[in-house]
């Protein structure tokens, strides 16, 4: 494993699961915090991972949970049964103290972690939130979590 840098201004998407062995996907904004553990890895690229889950077949319908310009590629891989998470700092307003993710779309049927192989699984196997279950999350603030870097750092 190679430690790499933060791939600042790119719009990412990493994969962590949950306590119930459900799988998030967790769009940066080309800014919002990746766990260390994600940028130690290169195999698959982060870069790669959206494309990655995208390619998966439809397992779900989709709820989209808050109104955004580009809902597209959030409900696509809600309907692959990824909860979406989004950086919610990119939305940010002046009177917001708010410095986590925030869920933007989820699944009707939930994807198991254990349903995903080869380089995908591979992906998830780094970071799992013992203490979180997707389902019930508002926001989620990963560094309370797991060691994280951000744009910047």
């Amino acid at each position: 494993m190679n430690d790499r840098s933060y791939p600042e201004g790119v719009d990412c998407v990493w994969l962590a699961s949950d306590r119930n062995g459900h799988v998030g996907a967790f769009v940066t904004g080309g800014v919002g915090p990746i766990p260390v553990v994600v940028l130690a890895s290169n195999e698959p690229a982060i870069e790669d991972l959206e494309g990655m889950v995208c390619e998966l077949p439809k397992t779900s319908t989709a709820r989209l949970l808050v109104s955004v310009k580009r809902p597209d590629d959030f409900i696509e891989m809600a309907e692959r049964g990824f909860f979406v998470y989004d950086w919610s700092d990119v939305h940010r307003t002046a009177n917001d103290s708010v410095n986590a993710y925030k869920p933007v779309a989820i699944p009707m049927k939930p994807r198991a972690l254990d349903s995903l192989q080869g380089k995908l699984g591979e992906a998830l196997a780094g970071v799992k939130f013992y203490e979180v279950s997707f389902s019930a999350e508002t926001l989620l603030n990963v560094c309370a979590y797991t060691p994280c870097r951000e744009a910047g750092c």
